[in-house]
């Protein structure tokens, strides 16, 4: 697949820790109790530094902490791991997706000053955000990034879009301009399961329902059938490995066994398939590489079984069919 010395993304998962009970992430059921197939990890600075040979660092072009389960702002050393990449590289890309709902202005004015963009995950106003980022607090996280853009921070907006925000889309963008965001990025979600979701309390009882933006209802009277012709693997375009808060080493943040759940067998099924968990509290990052995993998922592409969520994340559709 590739060499170590051919990495230039790392896509880091600092903490599976977070404030919020976002009810279609894994870390939780539908926003209620969390999941107990979940462990709770954090990388700290010492870790990273014994992980991550200067060299290797040096070689890099990016790194990005984009929380599968938790959110880089909560992590303790997330500020001075930061601080620790930058200077060994000047010219290396630093970002962050974060809900933007916690620590000091301090801390804020001294991300700013390391180059770090912040993607803010802010789904609406302040009746609205909440519905969906359980949890955060819409005025909280609008004063954090005003501290951050008026100290020199670049940051950015991403909008979830369901019903209950939709009409919000074009005051949220024009708030955005007026704060001094750079981009206003707004999207559906792909989650929703019989155009709905269930928002459940710690307890498992009801407490609301989430339903999709009426532009992308999902289509529930139809089969589909897709042929897939071949993997065109973003890990692989991109150069790039990710490393989970259990210090797990995968090409993509897809593969990751820490999201398992019963329903989910997708996720570790690479790892069934070789029996072979590839983790930096076990092994360091060269001997990882030096073992044949990663050529043996790409050597499934060629084969009439690839991995599941490999054909289901980077498979290239060749053919279309719809039965009504």
């Amino acid at each position: 697949m590739y060499k170590l010395e051919d990495i230039k993304v790392i896509h880091l998962e600092i903490t599976s820790k977070c404030q919020a009970s976002c009810p279609m992430c894994a870390r939780n059921i539908q926003g209620g109790i969390e999941n107990p197939y979940i462990s709770i990890n954090e990388i700290s600075k010492e870790q990273f530094t014994k992980w991550f040979p200067i060299e290797f660092i040096k070689q890099l072009e990016k790194l990005y902490m984009c929380g599968n389960l938790g959110d880089p702002i909560i992590a303790k050393d997330t500020l001075e791991i930061f601080e620790y990449i930058r200077s060994l590289n000047k010219n290396i890309k630093l970002s962050m997706n974060t809900n933007g709902s916690a620590r000091s202005s301090q801390w804020w004015k001294e991300l700013a000053g390391l180059g770090v963009v912040v993607r803010f995950g802010i789904d609406g106003l302040s009746d609205t955000h909440s519905l969906y980022r359980i949890g955060t607090d819409w005025n909280k996280i609008i004063e954090n990034a005003k501290i951050f853009i008026d100290n020199g921070g670049v940051a950015e907006w991403d909008m979830l879009i369901f019903k209950h925000n939709e009409h919000q889309v074009d005051d949220c963008k024009k708030i955005s301009k007026e704060l001094g965001f750079q981009k206003f990025n707004s999207k559906n979600t792909a989650r929703f399961k019989d155009n709905q979701l269930t928002v459940l309390n710690t307890k498992g009882q009801t407490r609301y329902k989430l339903y999709p933006t009426n532009k992308s209802q999902i289509i529930t009277n139809k089969m589909e059938t897709l042929i897939i012709s071949e993997i065109n693997c973003k890990a692989v375009n991109d150069k790039s490995l990710y490393v989970s808060a259990n210090g797990n080493v995968t090409p993509c943040c897809w593969l990751d066994n820490e999201w398992y759940r019963p329903d989910h067998p997708n996720r570790i099924e690479y790892v069934d398939l070789f029996e072979d968990y590839l983790n930096l509290h076990k092994l360091l990052l060269e001997d990882i590489f030096k073992k044949s995993v990663f050529n043996k998922i790409e050597s499934t592409w060629k084969s009439c079984s690839p991995l599941k969520e490999c054909t289901r994340q980077c498979g290239k559709v060749d053919r279309f069919n719809e039965q009504f």
